[in-house]
């Protein structure tokens, strides 16, 4: 959660809620709040018919059994709130609602458009939500050049596209981050040269293999992800768009969370660089794919979650409700692998466990100037 002595989103709303944006333009704040607002539960408010609701009237039927809905993160309902209550936000018209979900095909897909006066549509692209099916899903792009809920968000740009006019911006949190640029990338010639931004927050790359077939769309106008200093998630995969590091308040992988995300005014509050946990967490994640066979890292996924459904759970909520006793049936189930799955999972420790020994050591050598300058004759 985030702390008291920072600026971050909601503050944003407070003060620049009473100003249209007739008045002032859209900016990349306005596209982090649009890319949460996919996160809110609009089910049974509203549905993908072409019927759109306004953001007022669609809180107006959320508060009505809020108590009921599921929530993300503690501070939605507020946003939401706030949002519907601003001059800037309560008349922008919501459209296009999208949820997907598939537990045999390991799909968790949600997305809406948000009409922005005078500019055109925001598509918002949800992240992981709190299922094991989601997380599940995030997974298999270890190994998976694509997931079901990327081709979903494709054919969801498309379909969008095909309904209406003027610029588009795509954008998501998370997983979300990483569907707006996988569609992005992968959209017809006509969809792309009407795209204006794409906005990845946090949001996992794609795979380098992936990335070398589509190197004539990287250039499409601000393709950008925005991640924390001490970035896990989106320091996942290859990125070749512009990077930008934003200040978070929270520590490790709690940065995750976008109301840690430092804003003045209209203006994200950047950090000079990454931190040394983040970027060693980059290489031990790229070690990993660059030493672990593709058939191998989906044996990794398989058995992983076969260990979490002996917990019998749905959702990480349910998960980490019981922790020490679900940790205790994981481990159980770890104890019958056979030999082969015994010995990919050790291979997949080991990789990662040695990979981040020595990024630890490389990072503190490197700013030790007598071993840096020794490391340097070796190379010599």
């Amino acid at each position: 959660m985030a702390k008291k002595d920072i600026t971050n989103i909601i503050d944003y709303i407070i003060w620049r809620g009473d100003i249209s944006f007739n008045v002032d333009h859209f900016n990349e704040i306005d596209a982090l709040i649009f890319a949460r607002f996919s996160y809110m539960d609009l089910k049974n408010v509203i549905a993908n018919d072409g019927q759109s609701i306004k953001i007022k009237d669609a809180y107006a039927m959320y508060h009505e059994n809020e108590e009921l809905r599921p929530r993300f993160a503690p501070q939605d309902p507020e946003l939401f709130k706030l949002m519907a209550l601003s001059e800037r936000y309560r008349d922008l018209d919501i459209i296009y609602h999208e949820f997907l979900y598939d537990e045999e095909d390991i799909e968790q897909f949600s997305s809406l458009a948000i009409k922005i006066p005078g500019l055109g549509y925001y598509l918002s692209f949800r992240g992981t939500d709190n299922t094991i099916n989601g997380w599940k899903e995030d997974l298999l792009m270890t190994f998976d050049e694509n997931v079901p809920s990327q081709i979903d968000a494709l054919k969801y740009l498309e379909d969008v596209a095909s309904k209406t006019e003027g610029d588009l911006f795509l954008g998501g949190h998370s997983k979300g981050g990483n569907l707006a640029i996988y569609a992005a990338m992968f959209c017809k010639d006509e969809v792309a040269k009407r795209i204006k931004g794409v906005f990845s927050f946090d949001g996992p790359g794609l795979h380098t293999s992936v990335l070398d077939h589509i190197d004539d769309k990287i250039a499409l106008p601000y393709v950008a992800t925005y991640m924390p200093q001490s970035s896990i998630f989106g320091k996942m995969l290859s990125h070749r768009e512009l990077q930008v590091i934003v200040n978070s308040d929270a520590s490790g992988v709690m940065q995750h969370d976008i109301y840690t995300w430092e804003v003045v005014r209209k203006d994200f509050v950047l950090a000079s660089e990454d931190t040394m946990s983040s970027r060693v967490f980059d290489q031990a994640f790229h070690d990993y794919l660059a030493k672990l066979s593709k058939d191998d890292r989906k044996q990794v996924v398989d058995i992983i979650f076969d260990a979490i459904a002996e917990c019998d759970v749905v959702t990480m909520e349910d998960l980490t409700k019981n922790l020490a006793g679900n940790m205790i049936k994981v481990i159980k189930h770890m104890n019958t692998l056979d030999e082969e799955d015994g010995k990919i999972i050790k291979e997949a420790i080991g990789i990662l466990s040695d990979s981040i020994k020595d990024g630890v050591i490389n990072e503190i050598t490197s700013h030790i100037p007598f071993l840096k300058h020794e490391e340097k004759e070796k190379v010599n």
